[in-house]
């Protein structure tokens, strides 16, 4: 007798609950696997048989079966040995693997573009992006502000729109704020923002002489930069914010929108939400 090894906890309830000896095989009648049970419906109830990870990730191409017969308890040794040797099943003696659980897509997206991120390059033989600092919103989510270049736009752009990845796509929004400006002189300032529970990490883009400092200037690199841990990933982060002060990055831009309104940066956002931020360096290190 025999039941498909994808067989529902249902059917599985009609194997006997005597010892016997099972063979799995594929619908090629190939044998895999040849084992005893002291009760064959209790070990093939549930997920607990130490080879149900391996069997089942085969089991929509091969349609294991299950077979079985009964044979009194003092017999199964013999039994098993029999039947290992007449079919030479390939899983009988080797490791047993163990199957790690897949983190959610959006967890493994998140820590793919920091790593990509922070992979330095010919291009970019020092800093590539740098996390100014965390804080939290008013719903209470941990809020991380990562700054980019113009170059990491478009991995910011092809992440929201990956063709197979439906929940990536959905973990992406854009945050618009006035910065805490006069809404009817300046148009909104845009954040790419990607959530994942109850955190958030927004992407913004900043002007090209903030990375070019760091790039000639070791000293500032010193002074300013660090190294955390965020999502599992090492990145760069801010230990001081006064670099903006420094720099003197505009918080406008020259560009003036069809309503007459003038366009906020990305350091109008920055400096909007420095008086809660904190430097993840000293958290985490």
């Amino acid at each position: 007798m025999a039941f498909t090894f994808g067989a529902s906890e249902a059917e599985r309830r009609l194997l006997p609950s005597c010892s016997g000896i099972y063979i799995i095989s594929d619908a090629n009648d190939c044998v895999w696997y040849v084992g005893q049970a002291a009760n064959l419906k209790n070990r093939w109830m549930g997920r607990t048989h130490h080879r149900y990870p391996q069997l089942i990730r085969s089991n929509r191409k091969l349609c294991h079966r299950i077979y079985w017969q009964e044979f009194p308890s003092y017999s199964l040794d013999e039994r098993e040995r029999y039947y290992i040797d007449l079919f030479r099943p390939e899983l009988n003696g080797c490791k047993v693997k163990k199957y790690l659980p897949k983190q959610p897509q959006v967890e493994r997206e998140i820590k793919r573009l920091l790593k990509v991120l922070n992979k330095l390059t010919t291009l970019f033989p020092v800093i590539r992006s740098v996390v100014v600092g965390e804080y939290e919103d008013s719903d209470g989510t941990t809020c991380f502000l990562i700054c980019i270049n113009i170059n990491g736009e478009q991995i910011i752009y092809n992440s929201m729109r990956k063709r197979y990845a439906s929940e990536v796509r959905k973990a992406w929004s854009i945050y618009k704020s006035y910065c805490g400006k006069d809404e009817q002189l300046y148009s909104q300032a845009w954040v790419s923002t990607y959530n994942l529970g109850g955190y958030k990490f927004e992407f913004i883009i900043v002007d090209w002489e903030f990375f070019d400092y760091f790039t000639n200037n070791s000293d500032a690199r010193t002074r300013y930069i660090g190294e955390a841990e965020l999502n599992g990933v090492k990145v760069k982060a801010l230990k001081d914010f006064s670099i903006f002060d420094e720099l003197s990055l505009a918080e406008e831009s020259t560009y003036t929108n069809s309503e007459g309104k003038k366009s906020l940066t990305s350091v109008a956002y920055i400096n909007y939400r420095r008086p809660i931020l904190r430097c993840i360096v000293s958290t985490i290190e």
